[in-house]
This record gives C-alpha cells, sequence and structure tokens, in this order.
C-alpha cells in the first residue's frame, strides 16, 4: 500500500511534467512572437493596447498562442486561456484591437514574466522533490522496522534486546522530531528564479495537495509514527521493569 508521502511524490513528479511542458511551450511562444512581421510605422504617445484595426492585424500572435501554450493547458475556450495566462487586459487587446507596437510589448513583456514564474515553479518543485526524499528516506526505515518489530513477541526478547529497542524507537522519536521541525522550516522558504519570481513552499503545498486526504502528508506521516514509536516503548519499558 503506497504512503501518503509516496502519493505526494507521485503528485510532484506530475506537476513537475506538466510545468517543464509549459515552460517549453511558453520558449516556442516566445520564439514564435520574434518572427511575427511588426506593424509597420511608429507608436504615438500615450497610445493604448488596442488600435481601431480590428482584431485582424493581431491574429498571427493569436494563433502562435494558440499552436504553442494552447495544447499543454487545461481544455477552456481561447479567450478564457488568453485572459488567465497574459491577464485581461492583453486577452482583451488580443481579440478587439489591432497588433500595435505598445500590445507587441506588453506580449513580450507579460511571456517574459510568465516564463519566470515558471522557472521558480520548477525551482520550487526541485526543492519539494527533494524534501519529499529526505523524509521518505526518515519514514521508510522507522514503518519497516516497527512492521517487523511486531512480529516477534516482546516476551521472546532478552533483557538487552529490549533496552537495545527502547533506544532505537527513542531515536526513532527523535528523528521524527527533527523531521517535523525540518518540514515546518521548509514551508516559510520562498524559492525563485534570477531574482525576477518567487514561490512560497507553503503556499506551493497548499495547491499541490489539495484533494489529498489529509493537508500535510508529511508533518501527519511524521507525528503518526511518533505516536506509534510512543506506544511501543512504553510497552517495552513496561517488559524490562517487570525483569529488573
Amino acid at each position: 500500500m503506497r504512503t501518503h508521502v509516496e502519493r505526494a511524490c507521485e503528485r510532484v513528479d506530475r506537476e513537475r511534467e506538466a510545468v517543464e511542458a509549459k515552460r517549453e511551450a511558453y520558449g516556442r511562444f516566445r520564439t514564435r512572437l520574434g518572427s511575427i512581421s511588426p506593424r509597420t510605422g511608429s507608436e504615438a504617445p500615450g497610445e493604448t493596447l488596442v488600435s481601431p484595426a480590428g482584431g485582424t492585424v493581431s491574429r498571427p500572435i493569436r494563433e502562435a498562442f494558440a499552436g504553442t501554450v494552447g495544447p499543454v493547458c487545461e481544455n477552456r475556450a481561447h479567450e478564457e486561456l488568453l485572459v488567465a495566462e497574459l491577464g485581461e487586459d492583453i486577452a482583451h487587446a488580443l481579440t478587439t484591437g489591432g497588433a500595435t507596437p505598445g500590445l507587441r510589448r506588453a506580449v513580450r513583456a507579460e511571456t517574459d514574466r510568465r516564463r519566470a514564474e515558471l522557472a521558480a515553479m520548477d525551482r520550487a518543485l526541485e526543492a519539494e522533490a527533494d524534501s519529499l526524499s529526505g523524509a521518505d528516506a526518515i519514514i521508510e526505515p522507522i514503518r519497516e522496522w516497527l512492521l517487523e518489530g511486531n512480529e516477534t513477541p516482546l516476551s521472546a526478547h532478552g533483557f538487552e534486546e529490549l533496552r537495545e529497542r527502547h533506544a532505537c524507537l527513542a531515536a526513532f522519536r527523535a528523528d521524527c522530531d527533527s523531521l517535523v521541525l525540518d518540514r515546518q522550516s521548509h514551508f516559510g522558504r520562498t524559492t525563485g528564479a534570477d531574482g525576477k519570481a518567487g514561490v512560497r513552499h507553503g503556499d506551493l503545498c497548499g495547491y499541490l495537495y489539495d484533494g489529498f486526504p489529509i493537508d500535510y502528508p508529511v508533518l501527519v506521516t511524521a507525528v503518526r509514527l511518533d505516536e506509534l514509536c510512543g506506544k511501543a516503548q512504553r510497552a517495552v519499558r513496561d517488559h524490562l521493569v517487570r525483569r529488573v
């Protein structure tokens, strides 16, 4: 049976694949933007994103977006996707106005901003994957030890064996405490990309594990293991006391 932490690792892996696909798509879109011929003429001072030329002039930009970013995003209407990815102002300008120099610059700037956000997300997901891997390296040996330990009754162990079990359980509980502290510290960190964007890990985890049976897979697992180790430790202590 998969643990909560294993399911969290799988969720992070899927999200990393999705983010990488979108990063590549935005890279292709940025390249396509550079190959679209600009509108002739200069931009007048104070010109807005929308020109009275109609949406036909900006159609190559919309088509470039639909052919690159569109396929890697959730299934929604093209106009809705433009709003979600590039913002309401740019989406409105692309669907109602011509490709003015101001609009072209705005699209490029927003595209670069989205690429920076995705780069930060990728690094944050990498950090989350490393955190989960470290947590799993602590959790799995404890789980395996507890499962194996329940196969033999405590009455079958000698006094020294019981002392060793008690000390081992104490070490496991210390590991669980350290894991909880490390994980809580992880939530407060922010990962960025070249100083242009940042992702707070606490917010990322809230998004990643939405819909999970528990909100904090590592914390809940560590606390539960600590409780099980504490219960096992008390049982071992009872046997030691009776044999003194």
